[in-house]
């Protein structure tokens, strides 16, 4: 539900809702977002998870009772959906190097009459590329248009492929795909940037 209009005009900092969902693309590094490009943009679908996770350690110091509270992992867990049934996309998602897709060729399996098929295999011991993510919200504020975008600098998936089917005849027949991605310290960065950024005109 809409918050009600006394509500946003009573905002600390007035423009500062973030309403609505995120354009998703992905790229080799994050310097190909500059400028404002999503790289190749995933399709339609929903940002449905933004988690950044801290994992703490203690060391003590000598002669002192009192412990230095210190990070000793950094990750971020990204969790979305896509609409759009595109393997090109897939793999990408899945960094580039863990399947072999080919995209207009001939199928093999398929007997339906198709000329060309889009065409991902997967399996084996491969490595596991990470990737640059790129999640882009647009808004308007008092009739501006505002962006956000959330940048992973370098993510690869937690699990493989994993949806679930739907009958012709389901209140919502298109079937969704779910992928989760860990992003982790990018070290060829400066400490301190080397997870996420998030950049935003939102309230400015």
């Amino acid at each position: 539900m809409a918050l009600g209009r006394y509500q946003e005009t009573s905002l600390t900092n007035a423009g500062t809702l973030l309403e609505g969902g995120f354009r998703m693309g992905v790229a080799g590094t994050a310097g190909v977002f500059a400028g404002g490009s999503l790289g190749t943009v995933l399709g339609i679908g929903n940002l449905t998870g933004f988690t950044e996770n801290i994992e703490k350690t203690t060391t003590q110091a000598g002669n002192s009772d009192q412990p230095d509270m210190r990070v000793a992992n950094h990750t971020l867990t990204i969790t979305f959906d896509l609409l759009e049934f595109w393997l090109p996309s897939f793999d990408l998602i899945r960094g580039g190097s863990l399947d072999v897709e080919n995209a207009a060729t001939a199928p093999t399996y398929l007997t339906g009459g198709t000329a060309s098929t889009n065409v991902l295999s997967t399996g084996g011991l491969n490595t596991l590329a990470g990737k640059a993510f790129a999640f882009e919200n647009t808004g308007i504020v008092n009739g501006a248009t505002v962006q956000t975008i959330l940048i992973a600098y370098l993510a690869r998936i937690e699990q493989g492929l994993a949806f679930t089917p739907k009958t012709d005849h389901d209140t919502d027949p298109v079937m969704v795909m779910p992928f989760t991605l860990t992003a982790e310290l990018d070290t060829s960065r400066t400490a301190g940037d080397q997870l996420y950024i998030i950049e935003t005109e939102l309230g400015v």
